[in-house]
């Protein structure tokens, strides 16, 4: 006689870079290992294998591909998996640089994820103008993506070669003022030309458009009791949060 199957209750979220409703279920303890067994790792193609995995298992939803989504998608959809299976309450340490040579102990905060907000800035746009007749069209970086440049979405942390393939990467057509060229028509060697013969203005237009990447955020108050020191933080990011 078989056993019993357990009921699994069902969820719903907005996918932060649509607005589309999706249907999920929590991750069960055979997706909870799969996840502690690649961080424990610390291997990123690992773990990068891993997040799209429990993913896939997760999302009810038909039509989502995983690969496809934003690095914000990714980690709001595994924030929200945690929440419903673990508790809302993550429990996440904080050490300044300052402190830990003075000996003190990293603070340890309890953060709802409820209260964990997507920011959204107001002069982010995908569609930039690089001059009065042409233009670019920009994807989103995706989670294997930006697993190759280190995890990093801000132009300020990746070197200057990095941050030119991420770029011709990332464009999804070129535009003028008769047509649309479509990066599925071209070869990177000359989307690769396009990108190189950018001028510094224009390179810096669209440098705004990663360093404007929506992302999650939390700001909380550090206080180190030993030695008095305050700061205002803002913890981003899977690996503020996944705790």
């Amino acid at each position: 006689m078989a056993l019993p199957k357990l009921d699994v209750p069902m969820y719903k979220m907005k996918l932060p870079s649509t607005g589309k409703d999706i249907t999920y279920r929590p991750f069960l303890v055979k997706e909870e290992k799969i996840l502690l067994m690649a961080m424990e790792g610390e291997d990123q193609s690992e773990i990068m294998t891993a997040m799209k995995q429990v993913i896939n298992n997760c999302i009810i939803t038909e039509g989502i591909e995983v690969d496809n989504l934003p690095l914000f998608d990714i980690e709001y959809i595994l924030l929200n998996l945690r929440s419903k299976s673990m508790g809302d309450v993550v429990r996440v340490t904080y050490a300044k640089k300052d402190c830990d040579q003075k000996g003190c102990k990293p603070i340890e905060f309890e953060i709802n994820v409820n209260d964990v907000k997507i920011e959204k800035n107001k002069n982010h746009n995908n569609k930039i103008q690089l001059t009065k007749d042409v233009g670019v069209i920009m994807s989103y970086p995706d989670i294997e993506m930006m697993t190759s440049y280190d995890g990093s979405v801000s132009m300020d942390e990746v070197k200057p070669d990095v941050a030119l393939q991420l770029i011709t990467k990332c464009i999804d057509s070129v535009y003028d003022e008769e047509n649309v060229y479509s990066k599925a028509d071209y070869t990177p060697d000359e989307l690769q030309e396009f990108v190189d013969q950018l001028s510094p203005d224009q390179f810096k237009k669209i440098e705004e458009f990663f360093s404007t990447i929506p992302k999650m955020y939390k700001d909380v108050e550090f206080n180190c009791e030993k030695c008095g020191y305050k700061e205002s933080i803002r913890l981003e990011g899977l690996s503020d949060f996944f705790g």
